[in-house]
């Protein structure tokens, strides 16, 4: 009689436990499916079109569009309105060197960003990551908002501009 009661018991255990894996497993599917269900059905460049008249403007003079616009994917860590203002006579060379140290291949969420890590802008240049005090800094320049994904990659808002002596390889 015993031994009949300890196979019972050890069954709900197994059934406990194959409960809870499963019930973790589709926690786990309903935070992948929320998390593409946030991904805007639009490419990183008509996020941009949509987003900011400034920028789309500025993007477009330096022949980035297309970079933004293809299928490949990209993380962009737009520059704030007040550094963009500062680029608007810039000629499509200077601005191309400008926007292009924002532009890194890949989407790198804020998860992906890790402490210390280095990331190559499409420049050839070198961007820091550091996260100092709850807040995350690209080459020294907060995020203000982040992780707005797009269908070829992932915008973060900047709070200035990455400065044009980062790192290069």
């Amino acid at each position: 009689m015993k031994a009949g009661l300890n196979d019972t018991k050890l069954w709900l255990v197994l059934c406990f436990c194959l409960c809870i894996q499963a019930s973790g497993k589709a926690q786990s599917l309903t935070a992948q499916v929320a998390a593409t269900s946030r991904i805007a059905q639009v490419s990183l460049g008509e996020g941009i079109a949509q987003k900011d008249q400034l920028l789309l403007d500025l993007v477009t003079k330096a022949g980035l569009m297309p970079v933004l616009s293809n299928g490949e994917e990209h993380t962009f860590f737009a520059p704030s309105a007040k550094a963009l203002a500062q680029h608007k006579s810039d000629s499509p060379e200077q601005l191309r060197a400008f926007l292009e140290q924002h532009i890194v291949k890949g989407n790198f969420t804020t998860h992906d960003l890790r402490d210390g890590a280095d990331i190559k802008a499409i420049s050839g240049n070198n961007l820091r990551i550091c996260r100092k005090k709850g807040s995350l800094l690209v080459s020294g320049v907060r995020l203000l908002k982040s992780d707005q994904l797009f269908m070829n990659g992932v915008w973060h808002q900047l709070n200035g501009a990455i400065p044009s002596n980062a790192s290069s390889l």
